[in-house]
């Protein structure tokens, strides 16, 4: 919510009779620093714990009914994100010793797993609470969640939506927000208690390392939950009898408003040292980076003499524009309107509260996602519902999802011609719509890919690459032969060694690209899909044949599938050295899941040794891939049209997780049933964010 007008300062009357409470209802949510004195008020304080959406809404209706429908209420109760922080608990350092699972991303309790070589915790090594402090930040008000517990107490093993309060579940709620005072400081853990998860602890050497390097240059906050929340919420008060909080201190407010804010949970960065990154000296893996993608297109903005737009600027306000009277509707807008654009920063005005005296600047809390949540909970009416709100704004999820992902890219055929018997076809897709590189968020797997289709004369197919035999059917590029996602096995010497991992092996439309996409650059030149994913890789070795190139090729008996001819190499997690019989990226394989073994059956299931962030679309920057494709036999003119299409998640990483949960439920390890149901790709659906054609004489 937006700073309080004077008006509605002096005097707030309850919309309902005020009761205990309500008082929190009705005076949420900017606390001030228990640390500024001057700022308390006379009639004492409240605390937020427990604090629910519901005590709000009496005061901001609007903004508690936008938050509803938003992925923000949504953030621990996803279903993919439950069964993900489930799966790292109960499999990343589970062994002989510790058959329940290491618990590396929660709280230590009085039983924890060790490592069996250095002795040192593996439980809470990774950071503790590290899922729950961005996705549930009410927590650390409510701080009611258990502590792993190895052996004794299976109830602290169960799925977060089980351990967790209401007012936690949440998620990133009214409380979480607006508790917040301000960045956490540097070594913020030594002071006042709280830091986030700013450090993870390595379980070979016992060192300890950042993952705040922008610490050292004073911007302090950024990634992995670096907010600073203030429990305490200051009442004011009005001899009526209503009740009212103050506004926040200048830099609270200036805070709220700001990237940094943002920042704080934008950017995660996950333990163990990347193998790419490790140049850097960076000891972390950037596994979510919107924040730092965003800092460096605003300084290169600055450079330019212009003036970046905050986050809050885009996911706030009007932008990227709203459903105005009149028309035929189309592109996310109803019928009798169409589309007008607004630029960022353009906000609606409108009452703060109802006993608000004057329209002001509001945020919008609508906080539109590119997924539609997957989480029961969300009734589908909030999905579809039909019509707009006061401001033009779509109330239906999937209609502002079309607005935002429609005014994403640019997207266009090049100058296509004939070159003797080949046809070049450029296509040119640019991000014109996002001050950080896109897919963003969770961007290995946020698919963006391009659907191609020429045909000559007679109207045959002359070349085919990016359709779907069906929306929830995997992209072609390559094809899942063998998936398994049950509990790990545990080898002779107690590791937890791959059930959870799949057998790849080529789909027809595997890329072939020159240069190869995932190193960066501008223009390809080959065929094959155009998929803006980003990816996970990891370190391994060589066991098939070293070709003169220093590549490894299939060899007797190999080749069925991708992950054949290598093993996994020697990952040290403090340096980042990948130790094999391949140099360079040759030595770095991609996989598909976020963390698993390297096959089907083979492999430790862990985390990735390194994250690809170079084949999203930076901003502002035109990507060209030229198709070159044969003619020979083929009648001219040819046809040529193109799709750019998105996807929130592959179906196989639903699928997989889907199996996975169905076993652990059938081990009792589910008290509420499995968190993801292979029903939840319904939601997943493919959306078309452009399209155009040409013909080619």
């Amino acid at each position: 919510m937006r700073r309080m007008d004077p008006g509605s300062a002096r005097v707030l009357r309850a919309a309902t009779p005020p009761v205990v409470g309500a008082v929190l209802a009705l005076t949420m949510l900017l606390a001030i620093p228990s640390s500024h004195p001057a700022a308390r008020p006379r009639i004492g304080a409240a605390r937020l714990e427990g604090t629910r959406a519901e005590d709000c809404a009496p005061c901001h209706a609007r903004e508690v009914a936008q938050w509803r429908a938003s992925a923000m209420a949504f953030a621990v109760r996803s279903p993919l994100v439950g069964a993900l922080e489930s799966f790292v608990e109960e499999q990343v350092g589970r062994d002989s010793l510790c058959p329940n699972g290491a618990g590396v991303l929660r709280a230590r309790g009085g039983d924890v797993c060790v490592d069996s070589r250095s002795r040192l915790s593996v439980t809470g090594a990774g950071g503790q609470e590290w899922c729950v402090n961005c996705h549930s930040p009410g927590e650390n008000l409510n701080a009611s969640m258990p502590p792993w517990s190895a052996r004794r107490d299976a109830t602290a093993r169960e799925p977060l939506r089980d351990v967790l309060p209401a007012a936690s579940l949440e998620g990133i709620s009214c409380a979480a927000c607006h508790s917040t005072i301000g960045p956490v400081a540097a070594h913020a853990a030594r002071v006042r208690g709280y830091e986030g998860n700013a450090t993870w602890t390595s379980v070979v050497t016992g060192a300890v390392f950042p993952a705040r390097p922008e610490d050292d240059t004073g911007l302090t906050g950024i990634a992995n939950s670096g907010y600073s929340p203030e429990p305490l919420l200051l009442l004011g008060g009005a001899r009526d009898g209503a009740r009212v909080h103050p506004e926040p201190p200048a830099a609270t407010d200036r805070y709220l408003r700001s990237s940094e804010f943002c920042g704080a949970c934008h950017d995660v960065r996950l333990f163990g040292t990347d193998v790419r990154s490790a140049a850097r000296g960076e000891h972390f893996k950037r596994l979510r980076n919107a924040y730092s993608e965003w800092r460096s297109w605003a300084d290169a903005e600055a450079r330019a003499g212009r003036t970046a737009a905050s986050c809050q600027d885009c996911h706030m306000s009007l932008y990227p524009g709203i459903c105005a009277p009149g028309g035929t509707g189309g592109e996310g807008c109803p019928s009798g309107s169409h589309f007008e654009a607004r630029a960022p920063g353009d906000y609606a005005r409108g009452l703060v509260a109802p006993s608000s005296l004057q329209r002001v600047p509001v945020a919008s809390h609508w906080f539109t996602s590119v997924d539609l949540p997957l989480s029961p909970d969300l009734d589908e009416s909030a999905i579809e519902a039909a019509g707009l709100d006061d401001q033009g704004i779509p109330l239906g999820l999937r209609a502002r999802r079309e607005l935002l992902l429609r005014r994403t890219f640019r997207f266009e055929l090049g100058d296509a011609r004939r070159a003797g018997a080949t046809l070049e076809v450029p296509v040119v897709l640019e991000n014109v719509g996002a001050g950080h590189r896109v897919p963003a968020g969770f961007s290995q797997e946020r698919e963006t890919w391009v659907e191609l289709r020429v045909t000559d004369g007679r109207g045959t197919v002359v070349y085919e690459v990016g359709t779907l035999e069906r929306p929830d059917a995997d992209l072609g590029d390559k094809r899942f032969l063998r998936v398994t996602a049950a509990d790990a096995l545990l080898d002779g010497s107690g590791r937890s060694l791959g059930l959870f991992g799949a057998d790849v092996d080529d789909g027809p439309d595997v890329p072939s690209w020159s240069p190869d996409p995932r190193l960066g650059g501008t223009r390809f030149v080959g065929r094959g899909l155009v998929n803006l994913q980003n990816g996970f890789q990891r370190c391994v070795r060589c066991i098939g044949e070293i070709d003169s190139a220093g590549r490894c090729q299939p060899g007797i008996g190999q080749g069925r599938t991708r992950a054949d001819r290598f093993a996994d190499g020697a990952y040290d997690i403090d340096t980042g050295e990948c130790r094999s019989n391949l140099d360079g990226d040759a030595a770095l394989f991609e996989t598909y899941l976020p963390v698993g073994a390297l096959d089907a059956d083979r492999g430790v299931v862990k985390a990735p040794d390194a994250i690809l962030d170079t084949r999203s679309a930076p901003p502002g920057v035109p990507l060209t891939y030229v198709y070159e494709l044969s003619t020979v036999g083929r009648t001219p003119p040819f046809h040529v049209s193109a799709r750019l299409l998105f996807r929130p998640f592959p179906p196989y990483l639903v699928r997989t997780f889907a199996a996975y949960e169905r076993e652990q439920a059938r081990a009792g390890k589910r008290p509420s049933g499995p968190q993801v149901l292979e029903s939840m790709l319904d939601r997943d659906e493919p959306v078309e964010l452009a399209s155009t054609e040409l013909t080619v004489p």
